[in-house]
């Protein structure tokens, strides 16, 4: 990896991370109550419908419609058994979950203790989900940051961990 490489990896897990530490605090400091699976508030079940999306149409069929629920500057941040991160961007996590579904017989995933926080235009969701590839699965933790922008809700960042 180059010293830019590098430098831009570095860039973009540092926004990330201060984009999620953002929402966090924001959620926080205004007293927001978490919302969980079971009854959405008014204010976040505009959020809850694009987690909901985000499980929903992560199918073969409906993979066009699931890139739309990302913003384009989208990242991708994971950690790795040997304590690096990969980042990617929307397209590079889009064509590395198409070429998983041209692989695969099945592949889905699902989330548990969804728990999501709202603050203005910034939302957080944290889950625990469930990875379902050709009768295997993995366990993980993800947080999503979702930013209302143009009248409707966008993820801006995943980051996730097995």
């Amino acid at each position: 990896m180059t010293h830019q490489s590098k430098a831009r990896v570095a860039w973009r897990s540092g926004a990330v991370l201060g984009l999620a530490l953002c929402c966090l605090t924001s959620a926080s400091a205004d007293g927001l109550a978490a919302q969980s699976t079971s009854s959405p508030s008014p204010s976040t079940a505009a959020v809850r419908k694009v987690v909901d999306d985000y499980v929903g149409l992560y199918r073969k069929d409906t993979l066009a419609e699931w890139r739309a629920l990302f913003l384009p500057s989208f990242t991708s941040t994971s950690t790795n058994q040997d304590g690096s991160i990969t980042v990617r961007s929307l397209d590079e996590f889009y064509d590395s979950q198409a070429r998983g579904f041209a692989r695969a017989k099945e592949m889905s995933e699902t989330l548990e203790n969804v728990i999501i926080e709202r603050s203005g235009r910034l939302a957080t969701a944290w889950a625990d989900f469930v990875f379902h590839q050709d009768g295997t699965s993995r366990r993980g933790r993800l947080a999503l940051t979702l930013v209302e922008s143009e009248g409707g809700w966008r993820i801006a960042s995943l980051m996730f961990s097995y």
